[in-house]
């Protein structure tokens, strides 16, 4: 018998003997009469000090962060192969525990200067909250960094933590501000698979790329992984190791549906079928989903009366700056709550704190951010629908087994949920998922046949068209390279300049006319922007930038109101989470990034015409860069906290921005705390959350 099939044995014998302990009656003396067994199984987190040899290795294994936790074989295991690694890729479950091991493993070894690269904002507060809050003691020693400053000095003889999105480290080369890392971490790292449509895995592969050549030791960690193909063409070439070690079983029910009407009838079914205090999530694929079963089912339910006072004063909020007709105050009134990238970063962070903290609040609607490492404590999860980009099921769109079994292992928690149960709503035409398709070899881009990546490294003898459209703006690789960057794709960089050259005289045209009309709105150039940018003309959603790029930062509800005055009969559910997308995710990342290349292209392309980019950036960059803090290190720390963007400036003036990192920024905040009045009520939740 193979070792792998060994070890798959050994998990099975683990789910029957936690299986028996979540069905007993008294799960405690169950543990007792298992405990010898227990521990044989490496389930030391039952078995504890139940029996003579795990009180031992519970003593001998307690963790330097928290004393009253005791690190688990596998998780010792790991951190055991960091320290005798200087590369590592870990692929565990879910429940295993892996983020742990990296906290563990910086408290007990010190690395100087640590890098952790995440895939989203959502787990840079996670993170930050851990650090900050949960075990500020034990990092007291690190500087805390969730932005890389270019013309800041760091001091690296010191000891410091940068928890950072891959895209902030690649732009502007920001990996250039290190002069080595100690302790790289790079999450998720399945996206680093190749995917030609999309440039955000482009951007983590150069993160990975950059950073690695740099790092004394690097972990990359993920989910599910077989193995990585070519994996010894890797610079300093990795280790690859695998656990199937999970401390708790998941279940999945398949519920068949005959008619693709019924799903939300029947997603309802069975959560009316669940105890009241059971911690329960909804996946949908889409944010749309969320909102059609919050308009259809949700909202026939009846309004709570007897609200918690924070959960009332924030609807009061989200009815004043949001719109009183947005879903998720539908669905907090009736004690929902929900969770999509959309949404703004406070909201989330309070979303999730009354699904951990009430008992109230305990189901929770959701999208794919529940696939980006999100840890949230459910029994039970509900697959509304197996798609997770869109409601086709095209190839691209479809969930594979190894999103599927991602899902299912968020439901289950140590010591609150033995068993996680998973409810599958199967169409007819939705696949079946088999656990085994779950585990897959990844091939990473950066070791992959790819063009984009030869571009990255200025081999470009062998890519005909890329030398033809470097003749064609008269610039060198590196010239590329310095203004275009990692950012997008080759391809999406040729067909904005397609674009370009179509659109170009209406664009020279209208800059030319506001060069010479103060007076003149910027609606008509954000349209022609539009087009080069998206290929399409869309006057809503052009019209609804123009009014979110007003630098007095009108409130959602007040873009709604315009937007819905001069767009008579729209469905007022789509304009608001359109306003909300745009907002809180195009304009700052697709819009303004293609922005940057258009006048990369004027420059050029058209020097004649270069005098207009004064008009360009007075107009739209600026109103960008300033909405968005762009260029301000200390006002993007606060939004990354959560603080609502309306508030950032009145902080600043009061707190001052002489702090250099997010503790010391806490410690400002805790300082100045009556000071800091006639704030909103998400940024008083937020502060009042970091520094209790």
């Amino acid at each position: 018998m193979s070792r792998e099939n060994i070890i798959n044995d050994i998990q099975k014998i683990r789910e029957k003997y936690i299986r028996e302990i979540h069905v007993s009656d008294n799960k405690t003396q169950k543990i007792r009469e298992l405990a010898d067994i227990l521990y044989t199984l490496d389930l030391t987190v039952y078995s504890k000090d139940y029996s003579f040899d795990s009180a031992l290795y519970s003593a001998l294994s307690e963790s330097y962060i928290d004393s009253n936790i005791s690190l688990h074989p596998g998780q010792l295991e790991i951190i055991d192969e960091i320290v005798n690694n200087n590369a590592l890729i870990v692929s565990a479950p879910t429940s295993f525990g892996k983020t742990f091991c990296i906290f563990e493993y910086i408290i007990r070894y010190k690395p100087k200067t640590v890098v952790l690269v995440v895939p989203t904002l959502a787990l840079v507060d996670e993170y930050l909250k851990k650090i900050i809050k949960r075990y500020n003691f034990q990092f007291k020693d690190y500087k805390i960094h969730t932005v890389i400053d270019d013309e800041k000095k760091y001091d690296f003889d010191k000891c410091n933590i940068f928890i950072l999105t891959h895209d902030r480290v690649v732009q502007e080369e920001s990996y250039r501000t290190f002069p080595k890392i100690d302790f790289l971490v790079i999450d998720e790292v399945y996206k680093l698979k190749k995917d030609i449509e999309d440039d955000r895995v482009l951007v983590l592969n150069m993160a990975y790329y950059n950073l690695s050549k740099i790092s004394d030791k690097y972990l990359l960690l993920a989910p599910f992984i077989d193995s990585i193909d070519n994996i010894e063409a890797l610079e300093n070439e990795p280790k690859f190791f695998k656990s199937n070690y999970s401390p708790v079983v998941n279940d999945i029910k398949t519920i068949n549906i005959s008619n693709d009407n019924d799903r939300y009838l029947e997603c309802r079914k069975i959560l009316k079928s669940f105890d009241k205090d059971d911690k329960s999530i909804i996946y949908f694929p889409t944010v749309s989903g969320i909102y059609k079963y919050v308009n259809e089912i949700i909202c026939e339910e009846p309004i709570l009366e007897d609200l918690d006072d924070d959960v009332r004063d924030f609807i009061k909020w989200a009815k004043e700056d949001i719109h009183e007709e947005w879903c998720l105050v539908k669905a907090l009134e009736r004690g929902y709550l929900i969770h999509n990238g959309q949404i703004p970063i406070g909201t989330r962070m309070f979303q999730l704190d009354f699904y951990e903290e009430s008992d109230t609040y305990n189901t929770l609607l959701c999208t794919s951010t529940l696939l980006e490492g999100i840890n949230t404590t459910a029994k039970n999860i509900i697959i509304t629908r197996p798609s997770r980009l869109s409601e086709k099921h095209s190839e691209k769109d479809a969930f594979t087994a190894f999103d599927f079994f991602n899902l299912v292992g968020r439901a289950g928690r140590l010591n609150q949920h033995l068993i996680g149960n998973a409810y599958y709503l199967k169409g007819s035409k939705d696949p079946k998922f088999i656990k085994e398709d779950a585990v897959k070899s990844i091939r990473f881009e950066i070791n992959d046949d790819s063009k984009d990546i030869d571009i990255q490294k200025g081999n470009i003898e062998k890519h005909q068209e890329v030398q033809d459209f470097l003749k064609d703006l008269e610039i060198s690789i590196e010239e590329y390279l310095s203004e275009v960057g990692s950012r997008l794709r080759f391809n999406t960089v040729l067909n904005i300049y397609i674009r370009y050259n179509k659109y170009k005289a209406e664009l020279f045209e209208e800059l030319d006319i506001l060069s010479n009309d103060s007076k003149r709105g910027r609606l008509y150039l954000i349209r022609i922007l539009y087009k080069i940018i998206e290929e399409k003309e869309n006057k809503l959603y052009s019209n609804i930038i123009n009014n979110l790029l007003n630098k007095s930062r009108p409130k959602i509800k007040s873009v709604v109101k315009k937007t819905l005055d001069y767009y008579k009969g729209l469905d007022i559910n789509y304009v608001i989470a359109i306003t909300i997308r745009l907002k809180m995710s195009y304009i700052e990342n697709d819009f303004y990034t293609k922005l940057l290349v258009i006048k990369f292209f004027i420059v050029n392309i058209d020097p004649t015409y270069s005098h207009l980019i004064d008009i360009l950036n007075n107009k739209v960059v600026s109103s960008i860069e300033q909405l968005y803090f762009t260029s301000s290190r200390h006002k993007k720390m606060l939004t990354d906290l959560g603080i609502y963007e309306r508030d950032i400036d009145k902080i600043i003036s009061i707190i001052g921005n002489d702090f250099d990192d997010a503790t010391e920024l806490k410690y400002k905040l805790i300082k100045n705390k009556n000071n800091l009045r006639n704030l909103s009520f998400i940024s008083k939740y937020v502060i009042e959350k970091l520094i209790q």
